[in-house]
């Protein structure tokens, strides 16, 4: 009856409707005539002002022309005035026509307004009921179509009921929007229902899940049929699939499941075929491992990792062979049927884990035990199955604020009882070949590895640098270890184990100038450099305030004691600001995942481990100097008697003279070279090639200044005397450094220089000492003569200033001939 009257009512209107339209369309014209009568004048009287601009344009050039021009310019202005009269005329009779029609015909058009207005809007009325008998109607093909087993017919018809769910999103009608969503949404559960259900069976038909271990795990017994139908399901399933603001609407409305805890929420898949395959698997899980099931203990979590490793296994080549292809031809081809599997059973992984470790994280061993075998099965399914590292993982559960906590506390304590038992151990120092680092050097960075190789995957940079930290903690404790047992082994360097604790500190700084280098480092040193900027700014944001907030207020005036949220969680937690600062910082640091730059990591500078290295390097460089100094006070106390040698008594007949003569060592240098050779092959053997390499050169050095000073400047020299002295120093000290360079002179510029201005002949030494006096005397009127430091070049001299060239040569002996 209702939609009887509403009909009656409607064909009275357009009735009603049609007399306004007769009506409305014969003022159009009348109005119509009006409005072309006004363009015209308007037309006229553009014509007009364009003719008077060229009549004024003609006045203004008649005054240079001809009369004859003059008299037609004036005409044509005659005319033109004219015209303009008429036009004038013309449009105040239309001006009148217009105002008359509208007095005549404007209370009619007042009169149909509301009429039109009505109309108008029982069109609207018409279009909303024939959009909502549309819906009914798809509405009841989809319903005919189920209901005779017209699958194919039922889908088309969800697409059309789709795309018009599509269209209305957005619209002002917000109930024709629910109206339609709901529609499809239930059309959307009640085929998703009928297609699960035989899905399932299709499942059980084809013997999924593929559980069994013999070799026909990858080809199923089942008939081409179930495994085509399972196909065919799949691509309703997605055919099925929701715009993504309906999706979400409709997860909102529908109850999670209660033993989803919220960790794994991002684990959900995002096809429908794919949860179910999954879900037969995720029964058995929680049958094995939950409860009172032997299979259930929580000190053996690689069984569960290891059962979702083999199903992947198992499962791999049929998602590959008979799913993706299906996901392909339906428009995913951005979807991956392997990845979103294994997603579906790391979540039950995760589920799992969430469970367990806040019950075993107070056992230490299990604990343990538990992180590492996550590692290993996180590192197992990216590396073999290739588990992409933009999905959520397992480590998601480790990184959780308290069990986060736990690991680093856990991890701390065994490293630095590891520790203990390395330096504290019977052959802590002793290595395995000479010139290597101890065994608790070697053992230290294979702490330091690990540690590496279990957080380097963690996804957050913010836990990164909580590790690093942890790394340079333990490097520094090392440090103070080694400085306490260096300390107890100085009395006796070279015989004690000073040379180990040596060699293990160059392997550790050689180490870690290596790790500096490596891309996982540098990346680190990036985020450390942002991770200082934001608690530097977070630092002067807390300084500002308590600047600002604090000293407004008396301390005994009541209306300050008022807590903010900052100021409560500063009392709750008992951390200083500044603690709360860095970790502030290092949650800035989680919230941008996103990988730096090339750009940016050029940029760097320095790296995570430069105060550890400079540290170490310090240590070093003690080390080899304490060494070289025990090296030369050894060689210096034995060195006496030759410094006493009377080299202005050394005189042999003139016929000997000659250098070439001269086969034998002074004997007094023999216990000198006898233990420098001991201790520098000694230590060569012992030594690490680059410390001997620094030891040696400090020890040549040091005895080129003392031979110099307490040598040479300390006597006199006669020519028998220089002789002997180039003897002991070019076949005596200098070849005991052959063997480590190829040039051993170079290392003692003082002494070489020395013994050639001391062995000169005495003409050209004569000329030269002449030649550095008189430019001493005399600088600025010699300048334009030879420069002695020229002299001294030509005789290969150029370390020695020319007045320590004239002191060596004053202190020779020249014998007269």
């Amino acid at each position: 009856m209702v939609s009887l009257e509403l009909n009656s009512s409607l064909d009275a209107l357009v009735d009603q409707d049609e007399i306004n339209h007769a009506v409305v369309q014969q003022l159009n014209s009348v109005f119509g005539n009006n409005l072309k009568n006004l363009e015209k004048v308007s037309e006229l009287v553009q014509e007009l002002t364009r003719t008077k601009d060229e009549l004024e344009k003609r006045l203004r050039f008649a005054t240079t022309e001809a009369p004859d021009k003059i008299t037609k310019a004036v005409k044509a202005a005659e005319e033109a005035l004219k015209k303009e009269e008429i036009l004038g005329a013309q449009c105040d009779r239309l001006h009148y026509q217009v105002t008359g029609h509208i007095q005549k015909y404007g209370q009619l058009l007042d009169d149909i307004g509301p009429g039109v207005r009505q109309v108008r809007e029982l069109q609207r009325v018409k279009l909303y009921q024939d959009f909502v008998n549309a819906v009914d109607g798809q509405s009841k093909e989809i319903e005919s179509a189920l209901h005779i087993g017209a699958e194919g017919q039922a889908l088309v018809g969800y697409s059309h009921l789709l795309e018009t769910a599509k269209g209305v999103q957005g619209s002002r009608c917000l109930n024709l929007v629910a109206f339609v969503t709901n529609t499809l949404l239930y059309w959307h559960q009640v085929c998703t229902h009928r297609f699960t259900s035989e899905f399932e069976s299709v499942l059980k038909a084809i013997k999924w899940p593929f559980t069994s271990s013999n070799e026909s795990v990858h080809q199923p017994p089942a008939s081409q049929e179930s495994i085509q139908r399972l196909c065919t399901l799949t691509q309703y399933f997605l055919q099925l699939s929701l715009p993504d603001a309906i999706a979400s609407e409709n997860s909102r409305k529908s109850d999670s499941p209660a033993a989803s805890p919220a960790i794994a929420m991002d684990f959900e898949t995002s096809v429908l075929p794919i949860h179910l395959l999954v879900r037969p698997l995720e029964v058995r899980f929680f049958f094995h491992f939950s409860g009172n099931k032997p299979t259930n203990r929580r000190e053996n979590p690689e069984w569960y990792f290891t059962q979702i490793l083999k199903w992947i296994s198992a499962h791999e080549n049929f998602l590959k062979t008979r799913i993706q292809p299906v996901l392909n031809r339906c428009g995913h081809q951005k979807t991956s049927a392997k990845v979103e599997f294994m997603r579906g059973l790391v979540r039950l992984v995760v589920i799992k884990l969430a469970a367990d470790l806040p019950e075993v994280q107070y056992d230490d061993d299990i604990f343990c035990s538990t992180v590492q075998e996550t590692l290993n099965f996180e590192r197992e399914i990216s590396l073999t199955y290739g588990y992409p590292a933009s999905q959520p993982s397992v480590l998601s559960v480790l990184t959780q604020g308290r069990i986060f906590a736990w690991w680093i506390r856990v991890e701390r304590k065994f490293a630095l009882e590891l520790m203990d038992e390395l330096v504290s151990d019977d052959g802590a120092w002793q290595a395995e070949e000479s010139g290597e680092a101890a065994h608790c050097g070697e053992r230290l960075i294979l702490l330091l590895q690990g540690i590496t190789d279990r957080y380097k995957r963690l996804p957050q940079p913010g836990h990164r640098l909580q590790f690093l930290e942890l790394q340079l903690e333990l490097l520094d404790d090392f440090r103070v270890r080694v400085l306490q047992v260096m300390k107890s082994e100085k009395q006796d360097p070279l015989t004690s184990h000073y040379p180990a604790i040596l060699n293990t500190v160059h392997y550790i700084t050689a180490t870690l100038h290596d790790w500096a280098d490596l891309p996982f480092f540098v990346e680190m040193q990036y985020y450390q450099e942002c991770f200082s900027r934001i608690q530097e700014q977070t630092s002067e944001a807390l300084a500002s305030y308590d600047n600002t907030v604090l000293p407004t207020t008396s301390p005994d005036d009541p209306a300050s004691f008022i807590f903010n949220s900052h100021d409560v969680s500063l009392i709750s937690t008992s951390i200083s600001p500044e603690s709360l600062a860095r970790q502030d910082a290092l949650e800035s640091l989680n919230i941008n995942t996103d990988a730096p730059t090339t750009s940016q990591m050029a940029e760097v500078s320095g790296s995570v481990f430069d105060g550890t290295i400079r540290l170490y390097t310090h240590i070093e460089g003690e080390m080899v100097r304490t060494l070289a100094t025990y090296v030369f006070t050894e060689v210096r106390a034995r060195s006496q008697p030759y410094r006493q040698d009377k080299w202005f008594h050394t005189i042999i007949p003139r016929a000997t003279t000659d250098f070439n003569k001269i086969n034998e060592l002074s004997p007094s240098i023999c216990p000198l070279l006898e233990v420098l050779a001991r201790h520098l092959h000694a230590l060569r053997d012992i030594l690490a090639a680059p410390l001997f390499m620094q030891l040696w050169q400090i020890v040549a050095d040091t005895l080129n200044k003392y031979v110099y000073e307490e040598v040479i400047l300390q006597t006199r020299f006669s020519d028998a005397g220089a002789t002997q002295f180039k003897f002991d120093m070019t076949r005596g000290l200098f070849p005991i450094f052959g063997a480590f360079t190829q040039k051993p002179e170079n290392f003692f510029r003082l002494v070489k220089e020395s013994v050639i201005l001391l062995t000169l002949p005495h003409p050209t030494a004569f000329l030269l000492r002449d030649t550095i006096r008189m430019w001493q005397d005399d600088q600025d009127s010699f300048s334009l003569v030879v420069s002695p430091v020229k002299a001294l070049a030509e005789h290969s001299v150029v370390l020695l200033r020319p007045k320590e060239a004239d002191t060596v040569l004053n202190i020779r002996i020249y014998d007269r001939d």
